[in-house]
């Protein structure tokens, strides 16, 4: 049990230097110019925008199949089940 404590203590460093080896590895980080940064946080926020449009097509259009197959709407599908069954709140 003793050797077992000696050899966790001689692999964990120390903390002290654990900022100085952190900052240090942080200056030898190439670090990207701010019009990179800017450029691609623009086409993120573009294809985004894309999906979004993309997804809410497909629900629109799935929602409108759905209500002419079934001739209800969803929400009220869903309302009606959960007043059923209590386990089926986080379904809204």
């Amino acid at each position: 049990m003793a050797d077992k404590n000696k050899v966790e203590k001689t692999q964990k460093k120390p903390r002290k230097n654990w900022f100085k080896e952190t900052f240090s590895e942080l200056k030898k980080v190439s670090w990207p110019k701010f019009s990179t940064v800017v450029k691609q946080t623009g086409a993120v926020l573009l294809l985004v925008a894309v999906f979004l449009v993309v997804l809410f097509g497909f629900d629109m259009l799935l929602s409108f199949l759905y209500k002419k197959l079934f001739g209800v709407g969803a929400t009220a599908m869903f309302t009606a089940f959960k007043a059923f069954n209590p386990f089926t709140w986080w379904l809204l």
